[in-house]
This record gives C-alpha cells, sequence and structure tokens, in this order.
C-alpha cells in the first residue's frame, strides 16, 4: 500500500483539508522552515544600514541573491517533496545520493523558464523601482510620456501612467502563466527522476490534464485575492489621505510618487504584517497543500510512470529504469 493517504477519489480541497488535519505537524514544520530560510536570505540585505552606508547596497542584495540560489530553491523541491509525499508514495530506498544537486539544477531551469516569460514585467517594474530610487521626476517620467504620444494623446503623465498600468498588468498576466506552466515539476520525485525527465513528465501531466490544473490554479488565484484585497484594504485608507485626487493626473502622480519614496508608518506596516501572519500564510500553505493533493491524484492515475521512480530511486542510470523508460517513452 502506499505511504500516501490520498488514492484518486475526493475533491482536491476535501482531501487538502483532511491531510492538513491530520498531518498538522508535518506542515506546521515545512512551513516554519520554508519561512525561516526565506527570512535569513533576506538578513543581508540590513548589512548596508547596519554599516552605517560604509557597505555598498549592490553587495548585500548579491549575498542575498547567492543564498536565495542556494538555500530556497532547493529547498522548494524539499518543502514540496514532503507535502506530495502526504499524498503520493511508496516505501522507497533509505540509502540514496543526496538530492541537493537534482534538486538545485531543476530549480535553476524551473526559475529560468519561468523568468523568460516575466522578462517584460520584471524590465518594466525594475525600470520604475529604479527610477524612484535613482532619476528625477522628470526623467522617470519621459518614457510615460512617450506612450501617451503611441495611443495618439497629448504628451502628459496621466495618459502615459494609465497605458503604462496596463502594459505591465498584461506583461504579469503572461508572467503568471509561464509560471503556472511548470508547476507540475515541483512536484515531481526530482531525487530520482532527475531534471530531463522530472521536466518530461511534468509537460505530460499539464498537457493530458489541463482541465485539472487550470481549476485548481482558479481556486489558487481567489485564495491569492482575499490577503491582497486585506492589503488594499489597509493602504487605500492612507493613500487618500495624503493624495488629493482632484487635482491634475499630472499632480496625481507627482503625489503617488512622493508617496512611494516615503516610509510607511508604523500604524500601516503593522496592519500589513497582521494581513500576513492571518491571511497570506495560511492561505499560502493551503494553496501548496491544495497543489500536492491535486499531483499526488494525478500521478496515482499514472503509477507506470512514477511508482517504480520513487520506490527504486537511486538515481537515473540504473539499467533496470532506463529500460522501462524507453519502452515508455
Amino acid at each position: 500500500m502506499s505511504m500516501g493517504e490520498i488514492a484518486d477519489h475526493g475533491s482536491t480541497g476535501r482531501n487538502a483539508w483532511r491531510v492538513i488535519k491530520k498531518h498538522f505537524d508535518t506542515i506546521s514544520t515545512v512551513t516554519i522552515v520554508q519561512a525561516a530560510v526565506r527570512i535569513a536570505v533576506l538578513l543581508p540585505l540590513l548589512l548596508p544600514r547596519l554599516s552605517g552606508g560604509k557597505l555598498p547596497m549592490w553587495i548585500s542584495v548579491a549575498c542575498s541573491a547567492a543564498l536565495y540560489i542556494a538555500f530556497v530553491i532547493p529547498l522548494r523541491f524539499w518543502a514540496k517533496e514532503k507535502l506530495r509525499r502526504l499524498f503520493f508514495t511508496r516505501n522507497a530506498s533509505g540509502h540514496r545520493k543526496n538530492p541537493y544537486q537534482k534538486w538545485l539544477q531543476t530549480g535553476l531551469v524551473r526559475y529560468g523558464r519561468g523568468i523568460l516569460w516575466g522578462l517584460p514585467f520584471l524590465a518594466g517594474a525594475g525600470y520604475f523601482l529604479y527610477g524612484k530610487a535613482q532619476m528625477s521626476y522628470t526623467d522617470m517620467w519621459q518614457p510615460v510620456q512617450y506612450l501617451a504620444v503611441l495611443v495618439g494623446k497629448e504628451p502628459n503623465i496621466g495618459t502615459g501612467g494609465a497605458v503604462a498600468v496596463v502594459l505591465l498588468a498584461l506583461f504579469a498576466v503572461v508572467f503568471a502563466y509561464g509560471w503556472w506552466r511548470d508547476l507540475p515539476v515541483e512536484y515531481m520525485p526530482v531525487r530520482s527522476l532527475g531534471t530531463v525527465r522530472s521536466l518530461h513528465w511534468s509537460k505530460r501531466i499539464r498537457k493530458k490534464h489541463k482541465k485539472e490544473l487550470c481549476g485548481n490554479a482558479v481556486v489558487n488565484i481567489l485564495l491569492s485575492v482575499i490577503p491582497a484585497a486585506a492589503a488594499v484594504a489597509v493602504l487605500v485608507p492612507y493613500v487618500l489621505s495624503r493624495v488629493d485626487f482632484s487635482l491634475s493626473m499630472d499632480m496625481v502622480a507627482n503625489l503617488l510618487l512622493r508617496l512611494l519614496k516615503a516610509p510607511l508608518p508604523r500604524t500601516q506596516i503593522l496592519e500589513l504584517l497582521a494581513v500576513l501572519a492571518l491571511l497570506y500564510l495560511p492561505l499560502c500553505v493551503l494553496r501548496k497543500v491544495r497543489n500536492a493533493a491535486l499531483m499526488g491524484k494525478l500521478m496515482h492515475q499514472h503509477p507506470e510512470h512514477h511508482h517504480h521512480e520513487e520506490e527504486n530511486g537511486e538515481g537515473e542510470n540504473a539499467p533496470e529504469r532506463e529500460s522501462k523508460a524507453h519502452a515508455i517513452g
């Protein structure tokens, strides 16, 4: 019998809730480890302030990026494996090679493929973040004025800003789709399949079970909208109290830019932290468990492709597995 809790019955939501209640300790441990690692990765960003500005910001950013690649990316696969095994696995050999290299390699490929889809959004968002910190108001908004001209309007910041927001929103949707496409690979038995075969089976599952994956994505979006709406509810009164929207669009844009450069008051920071702790984190965990429940269910429907891989998992070069792979490929 499989060590997982789920066969191929029941809805994804019911399966997820049942496992959350039954394995709350395991899920809590995974969540705490993931949160702690991410906090640790962000700590180098405090070094410039702690050093009194002596340490360049780019060094601290580079340190955080290196830590993220070395720890967060492979540990994402560790966490997803832990969650997926609550729904689908077989008794696996206890003598296996360290999967860190496979997790890291697969993670880098997964991130690279997703980032390619997100390049337009990242370029646009990066420009505004850089401009907010390093450029003058006039220089920063000059390209935005050109956008207004391209749509046949007067070169003003308000129209150009509206066009920029629409473009960034479209780019964000493209980015989200590109990232979602490879979601199944994070729940593959990467330690035994390796990178190439994990991507191969991820693609097959995406094509064969697109309806189930899309339905799960819709639920995940709704679960993400709830904390996002709460964060907006915190910020909107603060913005309305400091920006007079009856002014011209150019003046409103100028005021919003100045507001972005100013630090948030302590009250709003505490409210956002409450939203993070009470809404975002629990619903984020629910989304991850739902993903694992769905992947466990789909993998249970294809035992010929997955059962033997995890059961024998000593690496992808074993002769028996290679002959099976050729037979089903």
